[in-house]
Protein backbone atom coordinates (compact mmCIF):
# COMPACT_ATOMS: atom_id res chain seq x y z
CA UNK A 1 0.00 0.00 0.00
CA UNK A 2 1.60 3.32 -1.03
CA UNK A 3 2.26 5.88 1.66
CA UNK A 4 -0.12 8.81 1.80
CA UNK A 5 1.21 12.34 1.21
CA UNK A 6 2.83 13.64 4.36
CA UNK A 7 3.41 10.08 5.63
CA UNK A 8 6.77 9.55 3.94
CA UNK A 9 9.66 9.39 6.38
CA UNK A 10 11.50 12.45 5.11
CA UNK A 11 12.34 14.16 8.42
CA UNK A 12 15.47 13.58 10.50
CA UNK A 13 14.88 12.03 13.90
CA UNK A 14 14.31 14.50 16.71
CA UNK A 15 16.55 14.41 19.82
CA UNK A 16 13.67 12.85 21.79
CA UNK A 17 13.24 10.04 19.27
CA UNK A 18 16.98 9.36 19.29
CA UNK A 19 16.99 9.31 23.10
CA UNK A 20 14.03 6.90 23.21
CA UNK A 21 15.72 4.65 20.65
CA UNK A 22 18.95 4.78 22.64
CA UNK A 23 17.11 3.63 25.78
CA UNK A 24 15.86 0.63 23.79
CA UNK A 25 19.37 -0.20 22.61
CA UNK A 26 18.89 1.00 19.03
CA UNK A 27 22.29 2.56 18.36
CA UNK A 28 24.79 2.53 15.51
CA UNK A 29 27.45 -0.03 16.37
CA UNK A 30 29.80 -2.08 14.21
CA UNK A 31 30.87 -5.45 15.62
CA UNK A 32 33.42 -5.63 12.80
CA UNK A 33 35.15 -2.47 14.01
CA UNK A 34 35.42 -3.71 17.57
CA UNK A 35 36.67 -7.17 16.51
CA UNK A 36 39.28 -5.81 14.10
CA UNK A 37 40.70 -3.32 16.63
CA UNK A 38 40.87 -5.99 19.34
CA UNK A 39 42.62 -8.43 17.00
CA UNK A 40 45.19 -5.96 15.66
CA UNK A 41 46.17 -4.88 19.20
CA UNK A 42 46.38 -8.53 20.28
CA UNK A 43 48.69 -9.21 17.33
CA UNK A 44 50.92 -6.37 18.47
CA UNK A 45 50.96 -7.71 22.03
CA UNK A 46 51.26 -11.33 20.96
CA UNK A 47 55.11 -11.59 21.11
CA UNK A 48 55.09 -10.60 24.77
CA UNK A 49 52.09 -12.83 25.53
CA UNK A 50 53.60 -15.82 23.69
CA UNK A 51 56.88 -15.26 25.54
CA UNK A 52 55.04 -15.41 28.87
CA UNK A 53 53.04 -18.43 27.73
CA UNK A 54 56.10 -20.24 26.45
CA UNK A 55 58.13 -19.58 29.58
CA UNK A 56 55.19 -20.56 31.77
CA UNK A 57 54.47 -23.70 29.74
CA UNK A 58 58.11 -24.79 29.91
CA UNK A 59 58.18 -24.15 33.65
CA UNK A 60 54.89 -26.02 34.03
CA UNK A 61 56.25 -29.07 32.17
CA UNK A 62 59.37 -29.06 34.32
CA UNK A 63 57.27 -28.87 37.45
CA UNK A 64 54.90 -31.51 36.09
CA UNK A 65 57.73 -33.98 35.50
CA UNK A 66 58.92 -33.45 39.05
CA UNK A 67 55.56 -33.79 40.84
CA UNK A 68 54.00 -36.56 38.76
CA UNK A 69 51.08 -37.95 40.85
CA UNK A 70 51.43 -41.50 42.12
CA UNK A 71 47.68 -42.21 42.10
CA UNK A 72 45.02 -41.56 39.43
CA UNK A 73 42.35 -40.08 41.69
CA UNK A 74 40.39 -37.10 40.29
CA UNK A 75 41.68 -34.82 43.05
CA UNK A 76 45.31 -35.71 42.34
CA UNK A 77 44.87 -35.24 38.58
CA UNK A 78 43.19 -31.85 39.15
CA UNK A 79 46.00 -30.66 41.43
CA UNK A 80 48.55 -31.83 38.90
CA UNK A 81 46.86 -30.00 36.01
CA UNK A 82 46.61 -26.80 38.04
CA UNK A 83 50.29 -27.02 38.96
CA UNK A 84 51.26 -27.47 35.30
CA UNK A 85 49.02 -24.66 33.98
CA UNK A 86 49.60 -22.12 36.76
CA UNK A 87 52.85 -20.68 35.33
CA UNK A 88 51.06 -19.97 32.03
CA UNK A 89 48.18 -18.06 33.61
CA UNK A 90 50.04 -14.74 33.40
CA UNK A 91 50.15 -14.85 29.58
CA UNK A 92 46.53 -15.97 29.34
CA UNK A 93 45.42 -13.25 31.77
CA UNK A 94 47.25 -10.64 29.67
CA UNK A 95 45.45 -11.74 26.49
CA UNK A 96 42.02 -11.82 28.14
CA UNK A 97 42.55 -8.45 29.90
CA UNK A 98 43.58 -6.74 26.64
CA UNK A 99 40.64 -8.24 24.73
CA UNK A 100 38.14 -7.30 27.46
CA UNK A 101 39.43 -3.75 27.94
CA UNK A 102 39.56 -3.04 24.21
CA UNK A 103 36.13 -4.57 23.60
CA UNK A 104 34.51 -2.37 26.24
CA UNK A 105 36.45 0.74 25.15
CA UNK A 106 35.58 0.33 21.46
CA UNK A 107 31.88 -0.18 22.18
CA UNK A 108 31.72 2.82 24.51
CA UNK A 109 33.59 4.94 21.95
CA UNK A 110 31.02 4.03 19.28
CA UNK A 111 27.77 4.44 21.20
CA UNK A 112 28.69 6.04 24.52
CA UNK A 113 27.63 4.59 27.84
CA UNK A 114 24.20 3.00 27.23
CA UNK A 115 22.55 1.23 30.16
CA UNK A 116 19.39 -0.27 28.72
CA UNK A 117 17.48 -3.21 30.10
CA UNK A 118 14.79 -3.19 27.41
CA UNK A 119 16.93 -5.03 24.89
CA UNK A 120 17.52 -7.78 27.49
CA UNK A 121 13.86 -8.18 28.46
CA UNK A 122 12.18 -11.32 27.10
CA UNK A 123 10.34 -10.87 23.82
CA UNK A 124 8.18 -13.89 23.04
CA UNK A 125 7.50 -12.56 19.54
CA UNK A 126 11.06 -13.60 18.67
CA UNK A 127 10.08 -17.23 19.32
CA UNK A 128 7.54 -17.11 16.50
CA UNK A 129 8.97 -19.27 13.63
CA UNK A 130 7.22 -17.12 11.02
CA UNK A 131 8.80 -13.94 12.39
CA UNK A 132 12.17 -15.66 12.51
CA UNK A 133 11.82 -16.73 8.87
CA UNK A 134 10.97 -13.14 7.92
CA UNK A 135 14.08 -11.91 9.70
CA UNK A 136 16.20 -14.43 7.80
CA UNK A 137 14.93 -13.02 4.50
CA UNK A 138 15.07 -9.38 5.56
CA UNK A 139 17.29 -6.84 3.83
CA UNK A 140 19.60 -6.60 6.83
CA UNK A 141 20.03 -10.38 7.02
CA UNK A 142 20.82 -10.63 3.30
CA UNK A 143 23.27 -7.73 3.59
CA UNK A 144 25.02 -9.33 6.59
CA UNK A 145 25.25 -12.68 4.79
CA UNK A 146 26.70 -11.02 1.69
CA UNK A 147 29.14 -9.09 3.86
CA UNK A 148 30.30 -12.26 5.62
CA UNK A 149 30.74 -14.11 2.30
CA UNK A 150 32.72 -11.24 0.75
CA UNK A 151 34.88 -10.96 3.85
CA UNK A 152 35.63 -14.70 3.87
CA UNK A 153 36.60 -14.72 0.20
CA UNK A 154 38.76 -11.63 0.57
CA UNK A 155 40.53 -12.93 3.67
CA UNK A 156 41.05 -16.30 2.02
CA UNK A 157 42.63 -14.61 -1.01
CA UNK A 158 44.94 -12.55 1.22
CA UNK A 159 46.00 -15.66 3.19
CA UNK A 160 46.59 -17.64 -0.01
CA UNK A 161 48.68 -14.80 -1.48
CA UNK A 162 50.79 -14.60 1.69
CA UNK A 163 51.41 -18.36 1.72
CA UNK A 164 52.15 -18.40 -2.01
CA UNK A 165 54.65 -15.55 -1.62
CA UNK A 166 56.45 -17.44 1.14
CA UNK A 167 56.19 -20.88 -0.45
CA UNK A 168 59.94 -21.18 -1.01
CA UNK A 169 60.71 -20.39 2.61
CA UNK A 170 58.09 -22.86 3.80
CA UNK A 171 59.56 -25.65 1.66
CA UNK A 172 62.99 -25.03 3.18
CA UNK A 173 61.80 -25.30 6.78
CA UNK A 174 62.72 -28.98 6.85
CA UNK A 175 66.39 -28.08 6.39
CA UNK A 176 66.64 -25.72 9.38
CA UNK A 177 66.60 -26.35 13.14
CA UNK A 178 63.19 -26.65 14.80
CA UNK A 179 63.49 -23.37 16.71
CA UNK A 180 64.44 -21.42 13.59
CA UNK A 181 61.61 -23.11 11.69
CA UNK A 182 59.11 -22.10 14.36
CA UNK A 183 60.35 -18.50 14.30
CA UNK A 184 60.10 -18.34 10.49
CA UNK A 185 56.62 -19.86 10.51
CA UNK A 186 55.53 -17.44 13.20
CA UNK A 187 56.83 -14.46 11.22
CA UNK A 188 54.95 -15.58 8.08
CA UNK A 189 51.74 -16.18 10.05
CA UNK A 190 52.05 -12.85 11.85
CA UNK A 191 52.63 -10.94 8.62
CA UNK A 192 49.64 -12.66 7.02
CA UNK A 193 47.49 -11.86 10.06
CA UNK A 194 48.47 -8.17 9.95
CA UNK A 195 47.48 -7.97 6.28
CA UNK A 196 44.13 -9.62 6.99
CA UNK A 197 43.42 -7.40 10.00
CA UNK A 198 44.46 -4.25 8.10
CA UNK A 199 41.92 -5.01 5.36
CA UNK A 200 39.40 -6.00 8.04
CA UNK A 201 39.88 -2.64 9.80
CA UNK A 202 39.21 -0.78 6.54
CA UNK A 203 36.06 -2.83 5.94
CA UNK A 204 35.01 -2.22 9.55
CA UNK A 205 35.23 1.55 9.06
CA UNK A 206 32.96 1.27 6.02
CA UNK A 207 30.61 -1.00 7.98
CA UNK A 208 30.40 1.53 10.83
CA UNK A 209 29.48 4.26 8.33
CA UNK A 210 26.70 2.08 6.90
CA UNK A 211 25.45 1.16 10.39
CA UNK A 212 25.05 4.85 11.20
CA UNK A 213 23.20 5.42 7.94
CA UNK A 214 20.99 2.39 8.62
CA UNK A 215 20.04 3.59 12.11
CA UNK A 216 19.43 7.13 10.86
CA UNK A 217 17.13 5.77 8.15
CA UNK A 218 15.34 3.54 10.67
CA UNK A 219 14.68 6.51 12.97
CA UNK A 220 13.48 8.93 10.29
CA UNK A 221 10.04 10.41 10.95
CA UNK A 222 7.07 11.63 8.99
CA UNK A 223 6.07 15.28 9.19
CA UNK A 224 2.95 14.26 11.10
CA UNK A 225 5.07 12.41 13.70
CA UNK A 226 7.25 15.49 14.16
CA UNK A 227 4.17 17.70 14.67
CA UNK A 228 2.64 15.22 17.11
CA UNK A 229 5.86 15.05 19.11
CA UNK A 230 6.02 18.84 19.27
CA UNK A 231 2.43 18.95 20.53
CA UNK A 232 3.25 16.36 23.18
CA UNK A 233 6.27 18.35 24.31
CA UNK A 234 4.23 21.53 24.50
CA UNK A 235 1.73 19.69 26.72
CA UNK A 236 4.49 18.55 29.05
CA UNK A 237 4.49 20.52 32.34
CA UNK A 238 8.29 20.81 32.21
CA UNK A 239 8.25 22.20 28.66
CA UNK A 240 5.39 24.57 29.45
CA UNK A 241 7.21 25.82 32.52
CA UNK A 242 10.42 26.36 30.55
CA UNK A 243 8.54 28.23 27.81
CA UNK A 244 6.78 30.40 30.35
CA UNK A 245 10.08 31.24 32.06
CA UNK A 246 11.59 32.08 28.68
CA UNK A 247 8.63 34.32 27.79
CA UNK A 248 8.88 36.09 31.15
CA UNK A 249 12.59 36.70 30.62
CA UNK A 250 11.99 38.11 27.14
CA UNK A 251 9.09 40.26 28.37
CA UNK A 252 11.20 41.54 31.25
CA UNK A 253 14.00 42.44 28.83
CA UNK A 254 11.58 44.39 26.60
CA UNK A 255 10.08 46.03 29.66
CA UNK A 256 13.47 47.27 30.84
CA UNK A 257 14.14 48.72 27.40
CA UNK A 258 10.78 50.51 27.38
CA UNK A 259 11.42 51.73 30.93
CA UNK A 260 14.16 54.01 29.60
CA UNK A 261 11.47 55.98 27.70
CA UNK A 262 9.27 56.52 30.79
CA UNK A 263 8.37 59.97 32.10
CA UNK A 264 7.82 58.95 35.72
CA UNK A 265 7.92 55.93 38.04
CA UNK A 266 5.18 55.78 40.69
CA UNK A 267 6.19 53.75 43.78
CA UNK A 268 4.62 52.29 46.92
CA UNK A 269 7.46 53.29 47.80
CA UNK A 270 9.17 49.84 48.24
CA UNK A 271 6.74 47.09 47.31
CA UNK A 272 5.41 48.34 43.96
CA UNK A 273 6.78 50.37 41.08
CA UNK A 274 4.88 51.40 37.91
CA UNK A 275 6.50 53.35 35.07
CA UNK A 276 4.36 55.63 32.90
CA UNK A 277 5.05 57.20 29.53
CA UNK A 278 3.02 60.04 28.03
CA UNK A 279 3.67 61.48 24.57
CA UNK A 280 1.19 64.35 24.13
CA UNK A 281 1.57 64.30 20.34
CA UNK A 282 0.94 60.58 19.88
CA UNK A 283 -1.06 59.41 22.89
CA UNK A 284 -4.41 60.41 24.33
CA UNK A 285 -3.51 59.10 27.80
CA UNK A 286 -0.44 57.83 29.67
CA UNK A 287 0.63 54.22 29.06
CA UNK A 288 2.11 51.70 31.51
CA UNK A 289 5.54 50.65 30.13
CA UNK A 290 6.87 48.77 33.18
CA UNK A 291 5.63 47.45 36.47
CA UNK A 292 6.86 45.15 39.20
CA UNK A 293 6.67 44.13 42.82
CA UNK A 294 9.36 43.58 45.45
CA UNK A 295 12.66 42.62 43.71
CA UNK A 296 11.42 43.64 40.28
CA UNK A 297 10.20 46.94 41.72
CA UNK A 298 13.67 47.50 43.15
CA UNK A 299 15.18 46.79 39.73
CA UNK A 300 12.80 49.29 38.10
CA UNK A 301 13.80 51.97 40.61
CA UNK A 302 17.48 51.19 40.00
CA UNK A 303 17.12 51.54 36.22
CA UNK A 304 15.07 54.71 36.67
CA UNK A 305 17.85 56.26 38.77
CA UNK A 306 20.46 55.29 36.16
CA UNK A 307 18.48 57.10 33.43
CA UNK A 308 17.43 60.01 35.67
CA UNK A 309 13.72 59.17 35.46
CA UNK A 310 11.71 60.89 38.22
CA UNK A 311 10.51 58.59 41.02
CA UNK A 312 7.34 59.77 42.77
CA UNK A 313 6.11 57.95 45.91
CA UNK A 314 2.31 57.56 45.81
CA UNK A 315 1.28 54.29 47.47
CA UNK A 316 -2.47 54.31 46.63
CA UNK A 317 -1.86 55.16 42.98
CA UNK A 318 1.02 52.69 42.67
CA UNK A 319 -1.11 49.84 44.07
CA UNK A 320 -4.08 50.75 41.86
CA UNK A 321 -1.98 50.95 38.70
CA UNK A 322 -0.21 47.67 39.49
CA UNK A 323 -3.50 45.79 40.03
CA UNK A 324 -5.57 47.30 37.21
CA UNK A 325 -3.03 47.69 34.38
CA UNK A 326 -0.90 45.35 32.32
CA UNK A 327 2.10 46.33 30.24
CA UNK A 328 1.04 48.53 27.32
CA UNK A 329 -2.33 49.40 28.87
CA UNK A 330 -3.65 52.95 28.91
CA UNK A 331 -4.28 54.36 32.37
CA UNK A 332 -7.95 53.71 33.37
CA UNK A 333 -10.29 56.66 33.29
CA UNK A 334 -10.85 56.60 37.06
CA UNK A 335 -7.12 57.11 37.61
CA UNK A 336 -6.72 59.96 35.11
CA UNK A 337 -6.90 62.66 37.78
CA UNK A 338 -4.31 61.08 40.08
CA UNK A 339 -1.91 60.36 37.19
CA UNK A 340 -2.38 63.90 35.78
CA UNK A 341 -1.45 65.36 39.16
CA UNK A 342 1.74 63.23 39.28
CA UNK A 343 2.74 64.24 35.74
CA UNK A 344 1.95 67.91 36.46
CA UNK A 345 4.15 67.71 39.55
CA UNK A 346 6.99 66.19 37.52
CA UNK A 347 6.70 68.76 34.72
CA UNK A 348 6.51 71.64 37.20
CA UNK A 349 9.23 70.68 39.67
CA UNK A 350 11.66 68.82 37.46
CA UNK A 351 10.83 70.23 34.08
CA UNK A 352 10.64 66.85 32.44
CA UNK A 353 8.15 67.02 29.56
CA UNK A 354 8.07 65.00 26.35
CA UNK A 355 7.99 67.26 23.31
Amino acid sequence: MPEQPGQERTEDATPKRRLDARKKGTVARSVELTSSIVLIVLLMAMPVAIGLLGKGFAGGLTTGMRIMPRDASPASILRYCLSVLQPSLGGLAMIFAIALALGVTCNVAQVGLVLSGESLSPNFAKLNPLEGFKRLLSTNAVFDAGKALFKSLLFGFIAFSAVAGSWGALLGLGMVPAQAGLIATGDIARGMAFKVVGVWLALAGIDYFFQRKRVDKMLRMTKEEVKQEMRQQEQSPEIRGALQRKRRQMARGRMMQNLKKADVVVTNPTHYAVALMYDQQKQTAPVVVAKGADLLAAKIREVAKEHEIPIVPNPPLARALYRQCELGDVVPRELFQAVAEVLAYVYKTIGRVRT
